[in-house]
């Protein structure tokens, strides 16, 4: 019980208390934690989200979103472009999401990832059977060295 008391402070702290978080936006994470069925699709950068949101997001709030992704059975589509990821939030985002069993597509293009981003997402990509479409495209930090 204490846990799960701790996970609901955690929650509160990163999302719900944030007043720079759009009410819609919280509504959306509210979504992928409950594992909604009605959620199938979540962008950050999408209409349902107001403009900015992702500036207010907290290390605690990538990481925490990361873990509501991965115990998600319905999302589809994940968009995280244009959310100013780093290698720094992009490593918190995928520590946890090593599994995401219903994910085919990922967008993190136009950010700010590199070499240590790239090699966060490495155990989502080799346990992720459903991952058809990775997009990373526009990060300028991308190099050959990210994947040798």
């Amino acid at each position: 019980m204490a846990s799960e008391r701790n996970r609901d402070e955690e929650h509160r702290e990163a999302f719900e208390e944030v007043i720079g978080i759009s009410q819609s936006c919280k509504d959306e994470i509210n979504m992928i934690k409950n594992n909604d069925s009605d959620l199938e699709e979540f962008s950050l950068e999408n209409v349902y989200a107001a403009p900015g949101d992702v500036d207010y997001f907290s290390d605690l709030a990538w990481e925490l979103l990361g873990r509501y992704i991965a115990d998600n059975d319905h999302l589809v589509n994940i968009d995280l472009s244009l959310c100013h990821l780093t290698d720094e939030k992009n490593s918190l985002l995928f520590k946890y999401l090593t599994k995401a069993r219903s994910l085919t597509t990922l967008n993190i293009a136009n950010n700010n990832v590199g070499l240590n981003g790239i090699q966060s997402m490495v155990p989502l990509l080799k346990n992720a059977q459903s991952l058809t479409k990775l997009d990373i495209g526009g990060n300028d930090n991308i190099n050959n060295e990210c994947f040798r």
